[in-house]
Parts: structure tokens; C-alpha cells; sequence
């Protein structure tokens, strides 16, 4: 029974001995200065030209190699093993890591593979008709008129007619005609006509019709860092914004940077961190939190109706109060749709605004002396008509407002003052616009007329 078991443990060591010297046996691999190639295995180096790393080759269909160090020419592919440096220009094809295991012996593959810093990487220039691929790692310039794809990271300059990939990171440049996608990271610029997509970090710029990040760093991420990420696009889109999105349509998930678009999505809820959230600039904002209603007069019209849509900046998580932790009010951004009519004079308007709004705080824990008082203060825009009909001439008003209100049972009762600058096209036979307020001319801007007035404004606001 000893006998047996030292036996057995006697051919497990032969057998582990064995097998360590298959890993770690030394692959065969041999320079040359220069390679003339037909069709991979007809060439200079013969039919183990697979096994040649050459200063130079040319290539007249198609050439393979170990890996080329300076400059490598081929009219249809260049086909590298392993890794490679240099200059490689193709008529159709730059392929670096094809096949790593071409022209090795079973116990050389085994080796290879468990070679744990085994990588196929590319350093240099590559310029292709139709495709340029590295397996593992590429840094430098590619250039295609279609795809560039590299399987990990890629740090340098990516520009295709097509398309450009990255399985991991990219530190530089995505610039194709089509789409660039960069799976882990992105650490620079992605411009492409149509689609821009990583599926982590955005440090740089997305500029496209459609772009896509995980999160997009700025100012308030946590850790702080230095990185700034901006999307700019028809449609941006992120799970969590510290940074910037201009857009037609902006998702911003945990949105705590700027948004400017037509329409903006962002999660109404506050963060559990100690920090602001972000600002939602368009006409319409779903995650809305802060909304109200207003109803009042002014020297414009006599009916003056506004609908807003924001968030809050700083709210808390407190349960019941939402109060700031240091800040002495509770602060909103809204964005102000407003419409405007005058029975008497028959003539209306609509505009945008934005606006900050700011409730008193008095304590961080529920309590009924919270948001008594308000105060709003923000830009408005508007067009006028003299009639009931659309006013086709161009004419901007730009309100520069700030009121005070105090809360009456269910609502809020304000009034404010306001200065207003107009500028319209003049047109001759038409009648003036109606203000009720002292007129100073501020002469021509261009070929339109301008106008200075003080203004006012009085009524009653409902938070929805």
C-alpha cells in the first residue's frame, strides 16, 4: 500500500515537472531586416513567416508576420501575429493579433496561453481602406474610410468614414462619420454624424445627433476631480450628470450639472449626499419638483399666467421638511412657461422664463414657520401682439424681475418690480404696443427700435 502511494506521488511530480517545462518553454521567433510576401507564406521568410518580426515589408496581395518595428506596405492586408510598431499602410486591412497561435506547436499554444502578460498590442500609424484592428492594446493614428477597432484600451487619434471601437478605454479622439463607441471610458472627444456610446465614464465631449454615457464628471462628482464631461446633441443621455447635456432632449438620471434642452428628464429626488443638485434649463422637465402656478397683473397685460417646471437645488433627505442642512433658504430652479391677455386692449403674448425661487427656512426639522416667505428672481422673455392675431413682425421683450411673496393659507400672495428692455421692428400704419408704464426710447439696435420701462407685477401663486 506505501509502495502505491509513493508511486503515485512520484508520477504527479514528473507529470507537474512536465507540464511546467511545456509553459514556460521559450516560443521560437526570429528578426529579419526586410520581407518581400506575394500571399502570406509565399514570401522571403518562407511558409514560418509567421514567426518573423522584419524592420520592413512589403506586401504585394497580402503579407504576414510576427510583428514589423518600422514600416510595413501591403496593397490588400497586412497581417501581423503579434505586436507591432511602426508604420502600416494597407490598401483594405491593417489585422494586428489575427491569430497568435498560427504556425505553434500544441505545447507552444498551451505555453502562450498561459503567458498571464500575454497581449497583442500596436504602437505607430495605421492607415486602411476598409479596416484597421489591433486584439489588445493601440496607441498612435488610426485612419480608415471604415472601421477602426481595437479589443481593449486605445490612447491617440481613432478617424474612420465608419465607425471606431474600443472594448475598454480611449484617451484622445474618436472622430467617424458614422457611430464611435468606447465600452469602459471615455478621456477626451467622441464626434461622430450619428452615435457616440460609453457604457462608464465621460471625461471630454460626446458631440452627435444621439450620445450616450454612464455617468459625465464635473464640478460636484464624488471624489471631486478635475475631469469635465459635456454632451452635445439631439438626444444626451446619462445615468448620473455632473456635467453638462445641450441637447433637443436631455436624460440626465441623478442630474447634478447643467441641462439645456427643449426637454429635459432627471430623477426628482434629492441626493443623500451633502451636495446640490443640478440645473434643468427648457421648456418642458420631467422629474419636476418645485412646480407652481401663478396668476397676476403687470404693466403688460392684465391676466398674466405662468406654469413652471424645475427642481430643487438643494433639498434634503429630512423626511418631512426637505430643508437645507447649511443653506439659509430652501432653493428651486423653474423654468416658466407664460401666457399673457389684455381684454380691454385685446392683445396677448407668451414667453420663457427662468427663475430662482427661494423659501425661508427656519429649522432643518418639520415646522410650520418654514416657507412662509418667498422671493423669486430670474429672466423673462417674451413676444407681444398688438391684436388677437400673431404678430409676425420680431419684436423681444427681456423682463428682469424679482418679487416678494408671504404665504395665506394654501398659497402665496406677491408682488414684485421688474425692468424691461424691448426691441421690435418698426412698421409703418401699425399701432403702438400697449404698456401702462413711462416709455424711454433707447434708441435703434440695427434696423429695429428700442425701448427702457419700469414695471411691476401683483397676484397669487399655487405650489403644486
Amino acid at each position: 500500500m506505501r509502495v502505491t502511494f509513493r508511486l503515485c506521488v512520484i508520477l504527479l511530480l514528473v507529470g507537474s515537472l512536465a507540464a511546467y517545462g511545456q509553459v514556460n518553454k521559450k516560443i521560437r521567433e526570429y528578426d529579419r531586416t526586410f520581407q518581400l510576401s506575394i500571399f502570406p507564406g509565399i514570401s522571403t521568410n518562407g511558409i514560418s513567416s509567421g514567426s518573423y518580426y522584419n524592420s520592413f515589408s512589403l506586401n504585394l496581395f497580402g503579407g504576414l508576420s510576427a510583428g514589423n518595428r518600422i514600416l510595413e506596405i501591403g496593397l490588400l492586408t497586412n497581417n501581423n501575429v503579434k505586436s507591432t510598431t511602426g508604420i502600416q499602410l494597407a490598401g483594405l486591412a491593417n489585422i494586428v493579433g489575427a491569430n497568435s497561435f498560427l504556425n505553434l506547436s500544441l505545447s507552444e499554444e498551451r505555453s502562450l496561453i498561459n503567458t498571464e502578460d500575454f497581449e497583442v498590442n500596436r504602437k505607430g500609424i495605421q492607415v486602411a481602406g476598409l479596416l484597421n484592428y489591433v486584439l489588445n492594446n493601440a496607441s498612435g493614428i488610426q485612419l480608415t474610410a471604415g472601421l477602426n477597432v481595437v479589443g481593449n484600451n486605445f490612447r491617440g487619434v481613432q478617424i474612420a468614414g465608419f465607425g471606431n471601437s474600443s472594448g475598454e478605454t480611449t484617451v484622445g479622439l474618436q472622430l467617424a462619420g458614422i457611430y464611435n463607441v468606447s465600452k469602459e471610458s471615455v478621456a477626451g472627444f467622441q464626434i461622430s454624424a450619428l452615435f457616440n456610446y460609453t457604457d462608464a465614464q465621460l471625461s471630454g465631449l460626446q458631440l452627435g445627433m444621439i450620445n450616450k454615457a454612464s455617468t459625465i464628471k464635473g464640478g460636484k462628482s464624488t471624489p471631486p476631480t478635475r475631469a469635465r464631461g459635456l454632451q452635445l446633441g439631439l438626444l444626451n443621455s446619462s445615468k448620473a450628470m455632473d456635467g453638462w447635456q445641450i441637447g433637443l432632449i436631455n436624460f440626465g438620471g441623478d442630474a447634478r450639472g447643467k441641462q439645456i434642452g427643449l426637454i429635459n428628464f432627471f430623477s426628482k429626488y434629492p441626493s443623500k449626499e451633502q451636495t446640490r443638485m443640478g440645473t434643468p434649463i427648457g421648456l418642458l422637465n420631467f422629474g419636476s419638483k418645485g412646480s407652481y402656478v401663478r396668476i397676476s397683473l403687470n404693466e403688460v397685460f392684465l391676466t398674466s399666467i405662468e406654469y413652471t417646471t424645475g427642481n430643487c437645488l438643494n433639498c434634503s433627505w429630512i423626511i418631512g421638511s426637505e430643508m437645507p442642512y447649511h443653506d439659509q433658504n430652501q432653493i428651486f430652479n423653474q423654468n416658466a412657461l407664460i401666457l399673457g391677455f389684455d381684454p380691454i386692449e385685446d392683445t396677448w403674448g407668451f414667453g420663457y422664463g427662468f427663475q430662482k425661487v427661494l423659501f425661508n427656512k427656519f429649522s432643518t426639522r418639520p415646522s410650520p414657520l418654514n416657507r412662509i416667505r418667498v422671493i423669486t428672481y430670474g429672466m423673462k422673455f417674451m413676444h407681444l401682439n398688438r391684436d388677437m392675431s400673431f404678430d409676425k413682425t420680431f419684436n423681444l421683450l427681456s423682463r428682469a424681475n424679482v418679487e416678494y411673496a408671504k404665504r395665506w393659507k394654501f398659497l402665496y400672495v406677491f408682488a414684485g418690480v421688474s425692468v424691461n428692455y424691448f426691441i421690435y421692428e418698426s412698421v409703418e400704419g401699425s399701432e403702438e404696443y400697449k404698456i401702462r408704464s413711462l416709455k424711454i426710447s433707447t434708441g435703434n439696435v440695427g434696423e429695429f427700435l428700442s425701448e427702457l420701462w419700469p414695471g411691476y407685477s401683483v397676484g397669487i401663486q399655487f405650489n403644486i
